[in-house]
This record gives C-alpha cells, structure tokens and sequence, in this order.
C-alpha cells in the first residue's frame, strides 16, 4: 500500500471542487482521473450507491493497478497481503491451511473478525457480489479474478450492510476490473526461490471503439509447494507421542507403562521424527483464469455492459502421515492376532501407536472450478437521475479428495485371526495389501454453489439546499442462493441440498448542507448522508441496519469525518441447514484436559462423545460500528497528506463454538451444551439419526466404551461477543526534484482493545494481553522515479507481543519485519522496443524468518516462503 493512498486524496480533491461539497478519498474507476464534472459523474466508489460522491464520513484504503505490479502477487489473496487491516492475509503467504480438511478457499478477514463458519468480510466484484466456493466453510473466493485485469482494490474498513446487506460487518473488499482495454498486452513474470518456483503470465486483447469496446483476458499462475524440511523455522514443538512410523508399543503390567519403539523394542524408547517435515506450508497450485468485457453505448443514454470469468484452479498438499489423530493412529491389540509379537512378561494384549506413513496416498487435493457472468444496463433520465440494472449469474464447484483411515475396517483387522485378513501393526507394510488397501483409502467432499443475483438502483438529485443538489439513491435486489454438498467415504455418504432467498430495499441519500456556494467562517464544507437497506431472509428472518455520516472541512486543507452504523451477517447455508458436517463423533481413547467443576486433570479410560458441524437454529451475527477521522493536507509540505481514523466495533450473537477439549468447556457459561455422564437414551434422542464418525453404532459404542464422561455440543452457535477499536492511519508525501520524482507513505493499524465474550453474558477477557496478539501492522514505501526507471523499497511489519500466559518457557514473540524491493525499466523507444519494460520484484529481500512459537508449527506473528526473485516484462503492441 504505497502511492494509492495518496491518489485517492488527491482525486477527493478535485471531487469537491467540482461537486462542491467535500469528499473522503475515492479512487476513480478510470486510468486518467479528470476533475471535469462529467467525468466525475461516473466515478464508481466503494461504499455508496450515490454517482459522483465519495462514502460521507467514511475511510476508504486500497492498491491500484500499478501497486497490485510493484507487490509482485500472483494473486488476489496475494494482493491482500499488503494492506495492513486484512488481518487474515497481512504480512502473511495466504494458503489454504494444509491441517484443516474443512476449509478449501482462503477467506479475507478485515479487523479479524472471524468466526467459526460465517464471513465477516463482504467480497465484491465491480461491486456486486459473487458467488460462494468452498465446501464446510464457504464465501467468495477473490482468486477467481486473474490480477491483470484489476484497476484498483478498494476496502472499505467500516460496516457497510446499510448499502450492501449482509456480511459487511468488518468491512468491504471491492475488486475494480477494467472498463475498457485497446490492443494486445502480454506481461510474464518468472520467480525463483530456496526449492520454490513460480510462473505467471497474463494476455490480454481489447478493443475500443469510441462509444464501446470489448477485452478478453487470461491469466495463467503456477508455483510449488514447500514441506517443512524446506525451512528450518518449520519445525515440530510438542513432544513425539510414539506414533511416527514404524510406531511404538506399549505394555501395561501391573498398572506400570513400558514404551518399546519399533523395530529395536527398546525398552522405555519411542519413535522419533519431525512429524512436519512430510508437510505442505505451501501447497503446490496451478489456476487458470479468463476474464471477459463488452461495453456499448447503445444511445446517447442507454449503456450496456456485459462481464463474465471463468477460473479452474487445482491446488495439491502432501499430509504428513505421522500426525496423530486423523492419520496416525492408537490401537490395541491382543494375540489373537496372528502377528501378535509378546515382549518380555507380556500380559497378552498392547497398545500399539502407528503411522501410516509412505504406504500409500498422502496428499490432499483441493480443485475449483468457477463462473460468472454479470450483464448490467445503464439509463440516463432527465434531471440526472439514472436508472442502473443489473443481472448477476454465477456456479462453484468445489471438489476435495484426502487419505482416509477406515477406522471400523483396522479394528476388524486387528481382531482377525486370520493372517490373510489381519492387520500387522509392528510392520504395516507387511499386511496383506488387500487388508491395506480397505484400511487406508480416500474419502471426496464437494460442494456445487450456486448464485443468483436481481438489482436495480435509480439515483439523482432529489432537492437544492443551500450548499447545492441533496442527492439520493434507492433499489431494490432479490438474491437466490443455492448449496448441494455430498461427502463420501468407505464408511458412509452424506449429501445435502439447501437453499434461501433473500428480497431486499434500500435508500440512501446525501445532502451538502455547506459547500464553496454558501461556505462561511469555520465551515468550508458540510455533508451529511443518511442509509438504510431492509433485507428478508427467507430462513433467517428480516433485518433492517441502518447508517449515518457527516463530512466536514473547517478549512482547505482539514476535512473531518464521522460515521455510525449497524451491520449484520446472516449464516451460509454451510453453517445451517445445509452443513454436510453435522455428526456425532465417538471418541474412545483417552484425550487430556481439565475439568475445574471436579478438579479432574486427565480423563484416563473414559469415552467422550462430539456432537459437530452446523446448525439449523442459527440467526445472523449483528455489529454496531462507529469511526471518527481526519484527513490534512499540509500546506506547508508541498505533496504531505496526513489521515488517521478511530474505529469502535462491537459484535454480538458471533458465530463460534464450545471451546472442547478444554478447560473453558466445562465452565458454567457452557452448562447447556455439555452434558456429563449422559445415559444411552438422553443422547439417543439428541442425537436421533445423525450420522456417526467413527463407528456405526451406538449402542455398541456404549457397549465397549461404557457410559462417556460427557457429550459436547459443539456445532456454531451464536455464542460470542467482541469489542474492540482501534486506529488506521495513513501519510503520504510526493514531490518533484531535479532528477525526477520521490514519494513516500506509511499506512497501518494498530489495535487499541479486543475484549472477548465466550458466551451472551459471559466475562469479557483482553484478548490484546491475553493470550496475546500483534497491535500494529504497518506498510512502508519509499521509492524515485528517475527518466524510464522506476524503483521502490516496501516495508511490511508486525509488532511483537506478549504472552499471557507463557508457552512454555516463551513469554513473548517478537516482531516480523519484511522488505520487499520493485524496480521497473521502459525501455521508451520505438519499434518493438516500444511500450516494453521489464521488471525485477524481489520478496523479502533480507530472507527474514517468522518469530519463533513454542507451539507447533514453530512459528507465527507472519508467514513467508523465504526470498523470492521474480523477473518479468510487460509489452503492449
């Protein structure tokens, strides 16, 4: 986030000289930005339905198509990465996580609001909204727009769901592609790194004639994965637990444990290994992209404009099989078995820790494949009022396959006493492969989603006051969503189907009260808008969230804004109806945890049962935010513009869940969801005909297990509070010297409270001291222009913090600082050499590893796949 910033103030600028009333910062959806009113008419701006004003009392913040090149990102998810208030990408790589085989898009998160299921962060292309990807946690995926064809990115960090509707509760991300393109681009970049390549290449052809033009687009991206022997800061913390493989057995005699690790049977030895090394940080991926526009004035007030994309991208992580829980299990066997192996004064049975590890599929393989296609109409009326239609159409097709251990078929293996049918635990590799493979297998997970979209709006001016045209903008959407979901396993099928429709309305309007026409001593400028949008939810019910603003300039150079508003987020059809995921979870082994209620510290031979995944009941998660800003332009410094915002956010009815396995579950405040020692026929009928995970009965589970300590209701619930606030702050300086032009900017934001409610009523806990997060993120730029070179240095940095309490001996983690490194050549000559330049985009130049976590991974405050050299060239003929 370097030079946006900057023009977006400068552009505010001539936006209320020439609509006279004062503006926050905007960008213009244009390549060349002009002050004339007709074209500021057009300006499309992010966070007002309005035509030609800025959002009143709003802070808006972004990169333009030239900062989206300097960053080098590959990606939309990449180019998110560099603006500070998205918490979820910042300073971060954005990956899928490798660890959760729920989650198969990457979410944007504004403010880190997020919650277990439901978005917080509203996604928009050119302004609508697109379809959902993903399969249990689901939201628009921002990668399906090739970078090529963006001409900015726009956020806007304030609740915003009185213009938009749902999801705008941190805030709203908005991709602006490019109106019009004339002739054939062809930009290639080639990057490098420590065992890490990428490539990504971009072709696009357009044509404008005048009163239309027409563009298509293809964007290609590929790069490697990275395993955790791949970096040393990727690293295993936790103590083994014997389950790498070949395994560990252990021998209980006479209450006394003895561990032998496989194949010495050393006594009191475990296996040993980094159970992440075999790992994907980083995923291996490959997308493919088109991006398509026609534009045509079909009159001299009618205007059309047809835009659609198409992406399929394949992403592939290998699992490190040595992980205990989902891969590498604990079994028990007894010497029935025909390879029972006795160990010294054996008592006839063990309990055997094994790994699966390098005997068959190991990878996870997440594919999407989406479209859209968003034709829209244009009417200019008399009295510049507009009428503006819009049809949005758009399908996903998320699809993930993943190893799968077939629980019931190891046991029934186990207690063979066939040795063609048995399983041999101290050599898996030995098992008769037709035993193997009914054990070790696969499991799909897909999702097909679906889109429609119905919007109209008519704005113009309403009425004159003193300070010139009251404006006013008011429609009506109709949003069709729909959800088909099927999971399948060697053990079970499970497909849903779900769907809601949701009628909206909403108005909005605008009134300069004060402007250059009746501008007095103290007050140059003096706007104040007011919004509102109601939104019917066909399985949520209605929700009607208003919002106010007032922008005001005592002088020139000072402009003060403020806002307040309510916003909301109603629940995806992945949390509610439509979860695949809900099931009821057995769990016999024994997981460490403490209970306070009965000072119990470790549950030693008890079951425990889960009841999981989403939940019909849910309602929408509900915000009220406020902010309060300035931004100056310092007279005294030619090019020095100053910005700062205060934001105060609280959530109520957050969507998370009961904190199991652990202490907190067993709190007071979450008395309703756990039951301890529940009888076979209370959960029998909470449960009814859910599906079950890992096991196929439950009367046989209570049959081999007893009665379980407790079941844990654990789906989304609308259980959380957050408050918190803060400040965004921004400064830019640019000027001309004799040798060319420098410039310079810092935006950031820093985390002032975060304070956390388990559960409506609960006690708030200061979530910045304890645990412990990073307050600060910021961005740097300098850089010079001087003739045909360009060159930029950016730094990126995350403030360290305490932890309360310490990990382990680790009381706090330090600072991630990253500097990256643009420089760009035009070669500015004729002939072919014409509109050709090349450029080198170096990524943590300095090789900066993340801080070190006393916790699995290693590490945290940031993420990195180390330097990266990247080499390119752009050419228009």
């Amino acid at each position: 986030m370097n030079r946006y910033t900057h023009r977006m103030s400068l552009i505010s600028t001539a936006v209320a000289t020439a609509m006279a009333f004062s503006t926050s910062m905007v960008y213009a959806q244009q390549t060349d930005a002009s002050t004339d009113e007709q074209e500021v008419e057009k300006i499309a701006v992010t966070g007002t339905q309005i035509r030609g004003i800025a959002p009143t009392g709003t802070n808006t913040v972004g990169m333009s198509a030239e900062d989206i090149k300097e960053s080098g990102a590959l990606s939309s998810n990449q180019i998110l990465s560099q603006i500070p208030q998205v918490s979820s990408a910042f300073n971060q790589v954005p990956v899928l996580p490798p660890l959760d085989p729920g989650v198969s898009i990457i979410r944007p998160n504004l403010r880190n609001l997020g919650a277990a299921g439901a978005t917080t962060t509203l996604v928009l292309i050119d302004g609508h909204r697109v379809v959902n990807a993903g399969i249990l946690q689901t939201s628009p995926d921002p990668d399906v727009i090739p970078p090529g064809v963006l001409e900015a990115v726009d956020v806007m960090p304030d609740g915003g769901s009185s213009i938009y509707g749902s999801d705008a509760v941190g805030g709203v991300i908005n991709f602006i592609t490019k109106k019009r393109f004339d002739g054939f681009q062809v930009d290639a970049r080639s990057g490098f790194g420590d065992n890490y390549n990428s490539l990504d290449a971009n072709i696009t052809f357009g044509k404008d004639w005048g009163d239309g033009g027409a563009y298509i687009s293809y964007g290609y991206a590929q790069h490697d994965d990275i395993q955790g022997k791949d970096r040393s800061y990727i690293q295993q913390i936790s103590d083994n637990a014997g389950n790498c493989a070949p395994g560990t057995v252990y021998v209980d005699r006479d209450g006394v444990t003895t561990s032998y690790a496989l194949p010495s049977l050393t006594p009191g030895s475990v296996t040993e290994c980094d159970n992440l090394d075999n790992m994907s940080i980083i995923p291996e991926e490959e997308r493919n992209s088109l991006f398509a526009v026609v534009n045509q004035e079909l009159n001299s007030s009618t205007e059309f404009d047809l835009r659609a994309f198409y992406t399929e991208r394949e992403s592939t992580g290998i699992i490190d099989m040595n992980l205990p829980g989902d891969f590498a299990k604990t079994v028990s066997i007894t010497s029935a078995n025909p390879y029972y192996m006795p160990i010294g004064d054996d008592p006839g049975s063990q309990t055997i820790r094994l790994s699966y590890a390098g005997l068959g599929v190991d990878q996870r393989i997440n594919t999407l494949t989406e479209y859209g296609i968003t034709p829209s109409v244009t009417i200019d009326l008399s009295n510049d009022w507009q009428i503006r239609g819009l049809l949005n159409y758009g399908k996903s097709e998320t699809k993930q396959t993943q190893p799968f251990i077939n629980v019931i078929e190891q046991n029934a293996a186990l207690e063979s006493t066939d040795i063609a049918t048995a399983l041999n635990p101290y050599d898996l590799g030995a098992t008769n492969s037709a035993v193997l493979n009914k054990v070790l297998t696969t499991n799909l997970a897909s999702a097909e989603q679906t889109l429609t979209n119905a919007r109209v709006i008519a704005d113009g001016d309403l009425f004159e006051v003193s300070g010139g045209d009251a404006k006013l903008a008011m429609g009506a959407e109709f949003i069709r969503e729909t959800l088909d979901n099927t999971f399948v396993d060697p053990v079970s099928s499970t497909s849903t189907s779900s769907s809601r429709n949701v009628s909206s309305a909403f108005a909005e309007i605008a009134v300069p009260l004060v402007s250059s026409m009746n501008e007095m001593a103290g007050i140059k400028n003096l706007m104040v808008s007011a919004s509102i949008r109601y939104d019917d939810y066909s399985d949520v019910g209605g929700t009607t969230n208003p919002k106010i603003g007032v922008t005001y300039s005592p002088t020139d150079e000072l402009t003060v804004r403020a806002n307040w508003g309510k916003s909301f987020n109603a629940p995806s059809l992945a949390d509610t109806k439509g979860a695949p995921d809900t099931r009821t979870i057995l769990i016999a082994g024994a997981v460490p945890f403490y209970d306070p209620s009965d000072d119990i510290s470790v549950r030693d031979g008890r079951s425990q049962l889960l009841i999981a995944g989403g939940n019909p009941e849910l309602g929408p998660q509900k915000a009220e935010t406020w902010s309060l800003g300035f931004d100056v332009y310092v007279p005294q410094i030619e090019g020095l513009s100053l910005s700062a915002t205060y934001y105060n956010i609280e959530l109520v009815d957050q969507i998370t869940i009961v904190p199991f396995f652990s202490a907190d579950a067993y709190l007071p405040v979450f008395s309703q969801w756990v039951v301890k020692d529940p009888s076979f026929d209370y959960v029998s009928n909470l449960i009814g005909d859910m599906r079950l995970e890992n096991g196929t009965s439950l009367a046989e589970f209570y049959e081999d297990y007893g009665v379980p300590y407790s079941i844990i209701d654990a789906r989304r619930q609308n259980l959380g509070q957050v408050k918190q606030n803060g400040i965004d702050f921004n400064a830019n300086y640019d000027t001309y010297t004799d040798f060319g032009s420098v410039f310079a900017s810092i935006g950031g934001t820093y985390t002032l409270k975060r304070d956390l409610a388990g559960v409506a009523g609960g006690k708030f806990t200061d979530a910045v001291s304890s645990p412990g997060i990073s307050r600060l993120s910021l961005a740097a730029t300098f850089g010079v222009e001087v003739g045909d070179l360009y060159g930029s240095a950016t730094v990126r940095h995350s403030a360290g913090y305490d932890l309360n309490p310490s990990v382990g001996s680790q009381t706090s983690v330090d600072a991630f600082t990253v500097v990256d490194l643009f420089v760009k050549y035009d070669m500015a000559g004729s002939g072919f050499a014409e509109d050709l330049s090349f450029t080198v985009n170096v990524s943590n130049l300095l090789d900066e590893e993340p801080p070190f976590y006393n916790r699995d991974p290693g590490f945290t405050n940031g993420s990195t796949i180390g330097r990266v050299v990247q080499v390119g060239f752009s050419k228009l003929f």
